[in-house]
């Protein structure tokens, strides 16, 4: 009997193909890794900068010459790429969502709160 023609009775009372079974389970596995990533992806960080650089340029509270300034820096090609690496390695993907929630500039400071947590020692 070949895999294509083999059926799987599944505890719930229905008959599926093996290949069918195998694909449920795969596209399963997939959901549920997702589900526990804990570190933002290279895209989500990139999207995290850009959002943010928004937020800093719509701010009307920040004054216009602190403003400017921290835009030439953050929208630099070589700082932008440092800041992108540095969320992916250092900031929790919790971290990163609720910054993309985020309206206003000031808010941000509560997403410091989804951090990853460090050691203070190495030992």
């Amino acid at each position: 009997m070949t895999l294509k023609n083999k059926k799987v009775k599944l505890s719930f009372g229905f008959e599926k193909s093996g290949r069918i079974t195998s694909a449920f389970l795969l596209c399963g596995a997939f959901f549920l890794s997702d589900c526990s990533r804990t570190k933002p992806n290279l895209e989500e960080c990139s999207d995290a900068q850009i959002h943010i650089s928004k937020l800093i340029a719509n701010d009307e509270t920040m004054e216009k010459g602190v403003q400017a300034l921290m835009l030439r820096s953050v929208l630099k090609p070589e700082t932008s790429e440092a800041i992108i690496k540095s969320c992916v390695e250092n900031k929790s993907l919790l971290q990163v969502q609720c910054e993309l929630s985020k309206e206003k500039f000031s808010d941000l400071q509560e997403c410091k709160k989804h951090a990853p947590k460090r050691a203070e020692t190495e030992g």
